[in-house]
């Protein structure tokens, strides 16, 4: 099974972090996200992330790195198909 590496998360967490739309929220304690699963990706906040930022920017974080570039292969192919 895939594992996001830390460094990486911290990155995601960031992201998130960055593309909030919201200065407060309950849902997810001003984080940007609500909590991190077993492969070690984060669960962004559905209230204050501007989702659409955040998945460009995770994007375009993601093809600068050739592992992460291999496993999201098909989420970064999702939007030339569009």
């Amino acid at each position: 099974m895939f594992r996001l590496e830390d460094k990486h998360l911290e990155k995601a967490k960031e992201l998130a972090a960055h593309n909030r739309k919201k200065k407060n929220c309950n849902t997810c304690y001003d984080r940007g996200y609500i909590g991190v699963t077993p492969e070690n990706t984060i669960m962004l906040c559905h209230k204050c992330v501007d989702m659409e930022k955040a998945r460009n920017a995770w994007k375009d974080y993601v093809k600068g790195i050739p592992e992460l570039h291999e496993y999201y292969a098909e989420f970064l192919n999702e939007e030339n198909e569009e």
